[in-house]
């Protein structure tokens, strides 16, 4: 197994860093900060940085293949943020059994179609759902039950679905049917309860391991499909969120933190919420792109 040391990529101070996409067209990183209700546009090279007032709550976000802004995960729906004036509007409401919920981590098939879970305020278990958007303004909703809706990727084939349900202490795998976007047959894809910290967003790679952020657990951990864990990365900060690839070759692991959690008190970790990176030797894929074309 190897062993890897982040280093600061970009001093960001985010209350919740989270969602990290990578634009291989732009070359930019996209993030959102639930907590500060933002979007945020980073230039590595340039060393310069955008930041997008949502105005709510903000769980995810996908790039569209059109590049007319980018889908967004809000707290009550599905939006597109236009990233020349950054005005948003919603394209798509859900409904939420209670007002506790909004929507959390979220991505793209190879299709196109965009998903995204949602969670309970409180962290609630059994309240979330995992929905999937239909444009041009419907909502199906998949799976519920759900504890707290996290990291979400498609393997190579676009015939297997990971998932992480933070209270479950696992990752999870469903067949899914990549004409019509359904999942079936939820079964454990590997335990990770084992490794300090809880799983939260995670990145696939072009071998199809597993990059896992493991929350409260200062690290970064990369698995096979099965779960045999080949790399870790430690961290200064313990609230890791979520990851990405990106970068030149796609060959650089962004890195995203926290610096706070909700009902901590204290200081906050001096580098808590700032965003890290590495080099990693097996890269990664580009981000699947939200089509407007695409049916279910």
């Amino acid at each position: 197994m190897a062993n890897h040391n982040a280093e600061v990529a970009w001093r960001s101070a985010d209350q919740l860093g989270e969602g990290p996409v990578w634009d291989d067209r732009r070359h930019l990183l996209y993030r959102v900060d639930p907590v500060a209700g933002a979007v945020f546009s980073l230039d590595p090279g340039a060393g310069t940085e955008r930041r997008y007032e949502i105005g709510c709550p903000i769980g995810c976000l996908a790039l569209r293949d059109d590049g007319d802004g980018l889908l967004l995960g809000l707290r009550d729906g599905f939006g597109r943020l236009d990233l020349d004036d950054g005005t948003v509007n919603l394209v798509a409401a859900v409904e939420h059994d209670t007002a506790l919920m909004q929507l959390n981590d979220g991505g793209c098939d190879p299709a196109g179609r965009f998903y995204a879970g949602s969670i309970a305020r409180d962290a609630s278990p059994g309240l979330g759902t995992l929905y999937r958007y239909e444009p041009p303004g419907a909502v199906s909703a998949l799976v519920t039950g759900i504890g707290v809706s996290n990291g979400m990727a498609w393997d190579s084939a676009g015939t297997t679905f990971f998932f992480v349900d933070s209270l479950e202490q696992r990752v999870d795998r469903f067949r899914y049917d990549p004409a019509g976007g359904t999942l079936a047959d939820r079964q454990p894809a590997f335990d990770v309860s084992e490794f300090e910290g809880i799983p939260d967003g995670i990145e696939i790679d072009a071998e199809d391991c597993l990059w896992v952020a493991f929350w409260r657990g200062g690290a970064v951990r990369r698995f096979t499909a099965g779960g045999r864990m080949l790399e870790e990365v430690r961290l200064p900060v313990r609230r890791t969120t979520s990851c990405c690839l990106g970068g030149p070759n796609l060959s650089t692991l962004f890195i995203t933190t926290a610096r706070r959690s909700l009902r901590a008190v204290g200081d906050p970790e001096p580098l808590g919420g700032a965003i890290f990176s590495l080099t990693v030797g097996t890269p990664g894929i580009a981000a699947r792109r939200w089509r407007a074309d695409v049916r279910s």
